[in-house]
């Protein structure tokens, strides 16, 4: 857990500094632009390849183990260049009547798209997966290592070249596929030692049987989280033209400083919790997989409550620190990042219910409901609240998914909330809200970017200690 923890931190601490340099760097409106780039990306990452690797995910020890995964990663990767390929021959045959991204060429479109698809994918495949094997200072490594290279690979593009979006992007790819590389020599390496026996050739091979066992775990995923797209991303190509580029700039930002904070701190207990999940749910006996969902619902629904609030007490502070002078007026959309991505976390928690009982098409009527009332309520409120309307909308669709995935899972589970530890959460975050009014009344409107900085760091120090005495019996059971 130390070594996660830190190693997170430090990833964490990368990925702030990047938001500064590139909102240092890039105009509110190429943010926008990189916004709809990051969404056209994510549609088809998340629709086509996230199914995918959940699956990979759920079987992967016991592929390593029967000496099967050499062969089903080569599957994998000849199914993301296939994937790409088929992606740029879709752009290209619709160019004539659609354009993916305003401002950035078709050409620029379809290589970072496809890059992205493969080098970033395999990046997000290997490095992952050194954790799930159980070596998690390599995991800790490499991700560091990712995040570094990218930053330096998109600030020297940016920098030399031209500030434009693209090119950013373009960064980012260079860091992931480096490591990419690096991660799966070593995956490969370590999987070798977890080896247990050596499959036949026959049982290798790719057979309708696989195909319908593959297909019946991962059409309800994609279905699902093309859905949640809808709800958490579609909202940039609807208002791009109702509050302009620039407005969508920095709501996007402000998001992606929310999205980036509450992440990090997600990637931090997910990294260590969830493959303990994973290796609990392998029984089939439902009511240890209720037992295990409590157990992990009972760290994140605690602890992300504290986070959020935290998040959106001082996100003003938040804004002078990690953002450019032309964006800190983001700082109002740090707020409904913080709901809308508390929702998310939560919605996320609940699917991992479906996964335990290997039934992922449960997770289709949340997210329809979610991505139907998403841009209902966008459409709503947009108009009359401007870009304030788009963050309403997101947190009033991610509490529709929150309620339909209870409703719907309760049906199938004994859904065990931690409701003590929610209600100790709740007490804590009444003492960060006295403590932020405390500092605002002090400080009221002159507060700086070196007392901004000196508040974080005192906040921050104060929440990892809350955290830790808040969890530490589940940290120590697990240790021991």
């Amino acid at each position: 857990m130390t070594v996660i923890f830190f190693g997170r931190v430090a990833q964490a601490v990368l990925s702030l500094v990047m938001l500064r340099v590139m909102t240092s760097m890039l105009s509110p409106e190429e943010a926008g632009r990189w916004a709809l780039l990051i969404a056209v990306i994510s549609f088809f990452s998340l629709g086509f390849v996230g199914p995918v690797g959940m699956f990979i995910n759920r079987r992967l020890h016991a592929w390593v183990e029967l000496g099967k995964i050499r062969r089903y990663m080569l599957y994998y990767a000849g199914y993301l260049v296939a994937l790409a390929l088929l992606i740029s021959a879709v752009f290209y045959a619709s160019s004539f009547v659609y354009t993916p991204v305003l401002g950035i060429s078709l050409l620029w479109v379809i290589v970072l798209v496809g890059c992205s698809i493969f080098f970033a994918t395999l990046n997000q495949t290997y490095i992952p997966s050194l954790n799930l094997l159980g070596y998690r200072g390599w995991f800790v490594i490499l991700s560091i290592v990712t995040v570094l290279i990218s930053l330096l690979a998109s600030f020297s593009l940016v920098y030399w070249v031209s500030p434009r979006a693209e090119l950013w992007q373009m960064g980012q790819l260079v860091g992931q596929a480096a490591l990419a590389v690096v991660g799966g020599v070593l995956f490969f390496h370590f999987a070798e030692k977890h080896k247990k026996k050596n499959s036949d050739v026959k049982s290798l091979q790719w057979n309708m049987v696989k195909l319908m066992g593959l297909l019946g775990f991962v059409w309800p995923l994609v279905i699902s989280v093309l859905l949640t797209w809808v709800q958490t991303q579609s909202y940039r190509f609807i208002v791009q033209d109702m509050i302009g580029l620039q407005a969508l700039g920095l709501f996007a930002i402000g998001y992606g400083v929310s999205a980036s904070l509450i992440g990090s701190f997600e990637s931090v207990m997910g990294a260590y919790f969830v493959p303990i999940f994973y290796k609990r749910i392998s029984s089939e006996n439902k009511h240890k997989q209720a037992l295990a969902w409590s157990e992990y619902a009972s760290v994140m629904f605690s602890s992300m409550v504290i986070v959020v609030t935290v998040v959106m007490i001082f996100s003003h502070e938040i804004a002078l620190v990690l953002l450019d002078e032309s964006f800190v007026s983001a700082a109002d959309f740090i707020v409904w990042g913080a709901l809308a991505e508390l929702a998310r976390v939560v919605v996320g928690v609940y699917a991992l219910l479906a996964h335990a009982g290997m039934d992922t098409k449960k997770l289709i009527v949340p997210n329809m409901v979610a991505a139907i009332s998403s841009p209902l309520f966008i459409v709503m409120l947009v108009p009359s609240w401007g870009a304030v309307g788009v963050g309403m909308a997101l947190v009033l669709a991610g509490g529709c998914a929150i309620l339909s995935s209870h409703v719907l899972l309760s049906k199938s589970f004994n859904i065990m909330m931690p409701w003590k530890k929610l209600m100790v959460s709740g007490l804590i975050t009444l003492g960060f809200l006295g403590l932020g009014y405390v500092g605002h009344s002090w400080f009221g409107e002159s507060i700086t970017l070196m007392r901004s900085i000196c508040w974080l760091l005192i906040l921050g120090i104060l929440l990892l200690g809350v955290l830790y005495i808040m969890l530490k019996d589940q940290i120590n059971k697990e240790v021991t």
